[in-house]
């Protein structure tokens, strides 16, 4: 075999492993797995989650954030702000999430919503099984079509003649949740379509604790996913909240004694 075969050959194996790790590396939570974000055993919250974030306050209300969106925070926060350092999420410079959407602002289809406020998931998918860019709801070409994505909720903004739809009811949207009918692409008005399965009322988690009946699983194993951004160069409302005050200093009064007041 020639030199130029043995190259040939050597690039084509390489293609090959690309493409084979394309068709199943969708996304970080591939490297999780199931029990990266659930316990069905020492659950912490809702949906059999390990995590929950309890102490982020959501911008908007200044409320503490819960609902589905505090068990993603849980992980994708910092853990000054409740979460696991893993690609942290910070609210203060995000799309708006656990509220009601305006509808002057956001044509948010119904189905979209948990309790009548838009989540985390309203825009993704988080499971394994979806396969489109960044986990969102909508095949976007790897974001190169984001703004089909958008159109879902805004599309009086969206170019939709661009994209090849005619409204918003045209877009399909992922869903993993419905066993019955398999993971995939619905169409908003597909009575199949579900974002939401409720927890069995018996589920009772235990909160906040230390999971020392699981060590194994205590922490998210996908390592390379988890970094620590510089406090320094976090945003002014987001140091204020991890930040103590600094004690003020007293200024020091110039106390004249009695009798040296001099004339």
């Amino acid at each position: 075999m020639g030199e130029g075969s043995a190259m040939r050959g050597l690039l084509i194996g390489i293609i090959l492993c690309m493409l084979a790790a394309m068709g199943f590396s969708y996304g970080p939570h591939e490297g999780l797995d199931c029990l990266g974000c659930h316990d069905p055993h020492y659950a912490k919250a809702q949906k059999l989650f390990k995590v929950n974030n309890e102490v982020y306050p959501n911008p908007r209300t200044g409320k503490t954030i819960d609902g589905v969106s505090a068990l993603c925070l849980g992980c994708h926060n910092l853990d000054k702000f409740g979460g696991a350092n893993i690609r942290p999420i910070f609210l203060h410079m995000t799309h708006p999430v656990n509220i009601e959407p305006n509808p002057k602002i956001a044509k948010v289809p119904e189905k979209l919503l948990r309790d009548g406020k838009l989540q985390c998931v309203s825009c993704h998918d988080p499971h394994p099984s979806n396969p489109f860019w960044k986990y969102l709801r909508v095949e976007t070409k790897k974001g190169s079509q984001v703004g089909k994505f958008c159109a879902v909720c805004h599309p009086a903004k969206a170019d939709l003649k661009f994209y090849g739809i005619a409204g918003q009811l045209d877009i399909k949207v992922f869903s993993s949740m419905n066993e019955a009918v398999g993971a995939k692409a619905f169409s908003l008005t597909d009575p199949q379509l579900t974002i939401e399965n409720p927890t069995p009322n018996y589920i009772k988690p235990f909160g906040s604790f230390k999971n020392d009946l699981a060590p194994a699983y205590t922490f998210v194993p996908f390592q390379a996913w988890i970094y620590s951004p510089d406090p320094e160069n976090l945003p002014p409302e987001l140091r204020k909240l991890i930040e103590k005050p600094k004690p003020k200093k007293k200024k020091k009064e110039n106390v004249k004694k009695k009798g040296n007041t001099g004339s």
